[in-house]
């Protein structure tokens, strides 16, 4: 969560008013990777009713960056406004990603890849509509959402379809955080690179 933390700080106080059109894409990229693998990691936490309030925020964070990278200064309702025009129902999607989480074994892996997925499409449509200029029509915005949310959710189901050997190496770090082995810094840090593979 550092990495997403220092990642979102830096976009929000960075000038991009003379950035190259490159220079844009890369910081959009970043941020959407990012915040992708920060949503994926919250919903591996076991609680099902807790990812809707940290994965908003997150996917909140990501939009008002993309929007600042290209010029524009969102507060969270208008954010809420703009990913309603995507078609994108955060408490629609946060609810099935909770549900998941009671479907014994696979459930977990399920909630991660469609936590991945959704901030993943979310990032894609935002910069499409900054870049645009906020005049794309609804329709391409939501046609566009659907697209990136299943080819990302099929993406990482099948990076992890079977792949028990990320769940339990995730429960090893737990074990060893609970058990005082790892300060919060180095879990956080060997959690993310678990999860940069998935």
């Amino acid at each position: 969560m550092a990495s997403y933390m220092d990642t979102i700080r830096r976009t929000m106080e960075a000038d991009y008013a003379d950035a190259s059109d490159s220079e844009k894409d890369e910081a959009v990229r970043d941020l959407i990777q990012v915040c992708s693998v920060a949503a994926g990691a919250i919903a591996i936490q076991p609680i099902p009713l807790l990812d809707v309030a940290l994965v908003t925020p997150i996917q909140i964070a990501l939009v008002q960056g993309i929007g600042r990278i290209h010029g524009h200064k969102l507060d969270q309702k208008s954010v809420l406004e703009i990913l309603t025009t995507f078609g994108a129902s955060l408490v629609a999607q946060n609810a099935i990603m909770t549900a998941v989480k009671f479907v014994p074994f696979a459930g977990w892996a399920m909630a991660m890849s469609m936590a991945y997925a959704l901030t993943y499409a979310i990032g894609e449509v935002s910069n499409e509509y900054f870049r645009r200029g906020r005049g794309v029509p609804q329709r391409d915005l939501e046609s566009m959402f659907k697209r990136v949310y299943r080819e990302k959710k099929a993406e990482k189901q099948q990076a992890t379809e079977g792949d028990a050997t990320l769940k339990d190496k995730i429960e090893q770090l737990n074990e060893a955080k609970k058990a005082g082995l790892l300060t919060e810094e180095e879990y956080e840090k060997k959690k993310a690179d678990l999860l940069s593979d998935f």
